[in-house]
């Protein structure tokens, strides 16, 4: 594992503006979700500590508790607390939805899409070779009966039941807006990887993982409607291409028996007041930039690195 670099005195203002606009967004989702302070408090102190465990170790030793505390700024009492194997305050993951892996089949599957790449209409059972919902669900797990998962994506609002029986499903990709718990999932599993992609970029890791945007900050809010809408068609056409290849993909790893590794492709746009934090830094930064000549047009395309 590699060695820490040394805890600088004074912390990288850069650095730090970041941060701050980082943790914007979580501390409107812990106030609003009654998470206080104390409670972040601990879950910051126990990733310091795991992550110090897990990728600063010597000679493949686990470090000491007091160099993990050095390391983290983190008390030793409570790093002992923290490692210690009785610790029952460690987050519980959030397992990928079943249902999740059902959707995507339907949408990608050559046997489950119509001649427009559209989700078919499935009877709920049917003779084979024809297509059918219980046929779809068992190809992923036998262990899961058809008729509890159909119940399941009902309840989420993803399929419904037509007037003849059969399957029809809702949405063109996997979004629960009626299961939290799912929902919490994506959110914890999606924000991890995009920012775990950032990292590993600023910190000169190779090889470099894709991570770019565009962006303006000169635009109506019927020109943000317009382009959300491009936005969300052409995420239709790019998801459905990257499913159909990702399957081929794991049908032939997994024959060859090499199945080591997990990836994440997202697309996401947001928007909000031209006049907000974000839009042009901290106020530091503000100031550092304010009689910089403006070099181009604001609403041009930029990726960022």
């Amino acid at each position: 594992m590699r060695e820490p670099r040394p805890t600088p005195v004074t912390p990288d203002a850069d650095l730090v503006s970041a941060v701050e606009l980082i943790l914007r967004p979580l501390a409107r989702l812990f106030l609003e979700q009654g998470l206080v302070f104390g409670n972040v408090e601990e879950l910051l102190k126990a990733a310091y500590v795991r992550v110090a465990d897990a990728e600063y170790r010597l000679r493949d030793e686990p470090p000491t508790d007091s160099r993990v505390s050095v390391l983290t700024g983190v008390h030793r009492k409570d790093v002992r607390r923290l490692r210690s194997p009785s610790a029952d305050d460690s987050p519980h993951p959030i397992e990928l939805p079943f249902a999740s892996e059902v959707v995507t089949r339907w949408i990608s599957d050559s046997r489950y899409v119509d001649a427009r790449g559209a989700p078919r209409v499935l009877p709920r059972v049917a003779e084979p070779p024809a297509p059918s919902f219980g046929d779809l669900v068992a190809g992923i797990s036998t262990d899961v009966r058809p008729r509890v998962l159909l119940d399941e994506l009902v309840r989420l609002g993803v399929a419904a039941k037509t007037k003849d029986g059969d399957v029809e499903l809702l949405v063109s990709a996997f979004v629960p807006q009626k299961d939290r718990t799912q929902r919490l999932f994506w959110f914890g599993r999606n924000i991890h990887d995009h920012l775990a992609a950032c990292v590993h970029n600023l910190v000169d890791r190779e090889p470099s993982m894709m991570e770019q945007s565009v962006f303006s900050f000169e635009l109506s809010d019927a020109s943000v409607q317009k382009v959300a809408e491009i936005t969300r068609n052409e995420w239709k056409s790019v998801v459905g291409r990257l499913i159909r290849a990702l399957g081929e993909c794991e049908e032939r790893d997994r024959l060859a028996g090499e199945t080591s590794r997990r990836m994440n492709i997202g697309m996401y746009f947001f928007h909000e007041s031209a006049e907000s934090p974000a839009s042009h830094g901290s106020p530091r930064s503000r100031r550092r930039t304010a009689a910089a000549p403006r070099a181009g047009r604001p609403g041009s395309p930029r990726r960022s690195k």
